[in-house]
């Protein structure tokens, strides 16, 4: 039985003195049947604040002292931090109390030494370390924060204490208690929670296989379910490689194959008309570049006779310099814009390579579908 059971059952004004021995005997009886089922959650909880604080007020105490462990401080802080809280333990004590309890403990740990950042790594990696057993030993934890959850539940929202006058009585409880331990039914995970929360931990059970979202019929865990409808899922989004082109059809990753295949002829003509833009275009951007070409053979001339009348001074000689200056910035304008369609017409070939090829692999695609399907080809 627990700490608060033991206090009420020998507490003369819960059940009286005992008389005769038949009495004594009906009372040690009753007191060993009690269920002594308890929130696994709630519990594993106050264990993983109770090592947080110890690993907090380590790194504080130590915080000062730079060649000092703060492992080693781990043992005696977690003794009396133990210790302080079952102090605190009050008839009306309630499991909230137990929170503020650790947190007022720890801040007067802290008292006025200030985190850096280098700090609050050290009590990460301390508190990794410990959660391994490394430190405060996993079993020592667990029993710590299962004395301070019957302590401090007065109420009985996480521990069950009722009395039974019988083991067999006792055991037909423990198979319905709200609190007995149960294993979690999920395929890979090794959790036991208490009944009470089992169904808080299955909502969040990483192992729980969920049906894929995008409707591709998978089942999958929860914690890869994300990285499924991202990469592998056969209805996840995808694009049309001819989308560019001007297809409009909405294809998924396990249909976009199909989808090429059956809409090769529509795609053909969409390429075709690509490589009828791009010549169109290839035609316009050849023509600007004669244009200008014809322009500067304009200017050169016109550049190097007005530099020669610069040179032959005269009241002019200030206009003319201007002129020769606009007349430069003008020559290297077009010589930037030459180069610049030179670099179109690079682009527009080497474009309407690539549209050839794609033509060449569509009409192919399209002779193979006519092959496969007789009526098209004309078979019988």
């Amino acid at each position: 039985g627990s700490m608060m059971t033991e206090i009420e059952l020998n507490s003369p004004g819960v059940m009286g003195e005992p008389g005769t021995d038949e009495e004594k005997v009906q009372i040690v009886d009753r007191g060993a049947c009690i269920c002594s089922n308890m929130c696994w959650s709630t519990r594993d909880g106050i264990g993983k604040a109770l090592v947080d604080a110890t690993c907090k007020a380590a790194v504080y105490q130590t915080g000062m002292k730079p060649f000092a462990n703060p492992k080693a401080q781990v043992g005696p802080l977690s003794s009396e931090l133990v210790e302080k809280l079952e102090q605190c333990v009050k008839p009306d004590t309630i499991l909230s109390n137990l929170s503020a309890n650790i947190n007022e403990w720890t801040a007067g740990k802290r008292g006025m030494f200030t985190l850096n950042f280098w700090q609050e790594d050290s009590i990460a990696s301390l508190q990794a370390d410990v959660a391994r057993g490394d430190g405060w030993a996993a079993a020592d934890v667990s029993r710590a924060a299962r004395t301070l959850l019957l302590a401090y539940d007065k109420r009985g929202l996480a521990h069950c204490e009722e009395a039974f006058a019988s083991p067999e009585e006792l055991l037909a409880h423990k198979e319905v208690c709200a609190f007995r331990p149960v294993e979690c039914q999920n395929r890979g995970c090794v959790q036991v929670v208490g009944a009470n929360s089992a169904g808080a931990h299955d909502a969040s059970c990483p192992h729980k296989l969920l049906k894929c979202p995008q409707g591709c019929g998978a089942d999958v865990k929860r914690a890869a379910l994300r990285e499924h409808m991202a990469t592998e899922c056969d209805m996840k989004p995808a694009v049309c490689p001819y989308k560019e082109l001007g297809c409009q059809h909405e294809v998924t990753a396990g249909t976009v194959e199909a989808h090429c295949r059956e809409c090769a002829g529509t795609h053909l003509k969409l390429v075709v008309d690509w490589v009828g833009r791009l010549s169109t275009e290839a035609v316009a951007t050849e023509a600007r570049v004669r244009d200008i070409k014809l322009l500067l053979q304009g200017v050169v001339p016109k550049v190097e006779e007005t530099a020669a009348e610069v040179v032959a001074g005269g009241e002019a000689r200030g206009r003319l310099a201007g002129e020769v200056r606009e007349l430069r910035a003008s020559l290297n304008g077009m010589a930037k814009a030459v180069t610049a369609l030179e670099g179109e017409m690079k682009t527009q070939k080497s474009d309407m390579k690539l549209a050839i090829k794609t033509m060449d692999r569509l009409a192919r695609a399209q002779e193979d579908m006519v092959k496969r399907v007789p009526m098209l080809s004309g078979k019988s």
